[in-house]
C-alpha cells in the first residue's frame, strides 16, 4: 500500500544518505562526482544519436528510433520520428526538471517560454508550495526528494494542456 511503499522509499533514501549517496533524481543515488553522464543529457534536453537496433536520438526538435528487432534493423526498416512542438518542449522540460532535485531555473524557464508562461506554472504550483510537496528556492521550483514519491501528480499539474 502507499503508506508501506513511502516507508520504504524513506528507508531506502536514508541508508543510501547516511552512506554519503546523494539522491539527484526521482531514480538515482550517486556519490559526488559521480552522477549518470549518459543520463543527464536526456534530463537537460541535450542532442544525442543513438545507433542500433531499438537506439533513439534526438536532434533538438525530433526524436527517431529504430526498428528493436536486429532483422528489421538490418533490412533496412526506416527510422520513426516524432516532431515536438512548443508545448511539448515545455512540458517535456517540466517534466524532466521536476525529476531532478535541482528542479526548475524559472528564470530560464521563463526565458525559454515565455513570461506568461512562467506565471502559468508559478499560479499552479501555489498550492503545492503551501502543501510543502513544492519549494521555491533562489529562483528554483522544486521538488524535495521526501515527496519525491508524488512528483507524477505534481508535474502533471503544471503541464499546458
Amino acid at each position: 500500500d502507499e503508506q508501506q511503499s513511502q516507508m520504504e522509499y524513506m528507508l531506502v533514501h536514508q541508508m543510501l544518505a547516511d552512506a554519503g549517496f546523494e539522491h539527484y533524481e526521482v531514480s538515482n543515488y550517486a556519490r559526488e562526482g559521480y552522477r549518470a553522464q549518459h543520463n543527464s543529457s536526456y534530463w537537460h534536453g541535450a542532442k544525442y544519436l543513438g545507433i542500433g537496433p531499438g537506439a533513439h536520438s534526438f536532434d533538438g526538435e525530433s526524436r527517431h528510433w529504430s526498428a528493436q528487432s536486429v532483422a528489421e534493423y538490418v533490412a533496412g526498416r526506416e527510422y520513426e520520428s516524432e516532431r515536438l512542438d512548443e508545448r511539448d518542449h515545455l512540458n517535456e522540460y517540466v517534466m524532466i526538471a521536476l525529476r531532478c532535485v535541482e528542479g526548475i531555473d524559472l528564470d530560464y524557464f521563463e526565458q525559454r517560454f515565455g513570461a506568461g508562461q512562467r506565471e502559468r506554472v508559478e499560479r499552479l504550483a501555489e498550492g503545492w508550495l503551501s502543501s510543502g510537496d513544492l519549494r521555491c528556492e533562489g529562483g528554483w521550483l522544486r521538488i524535495p526528494v521526501e515527496r519525491f514519491m508524488i512528483s507524477d501528480a505534481v508535474i502533471e499539474s503544471l503541464f499546458e494542456v
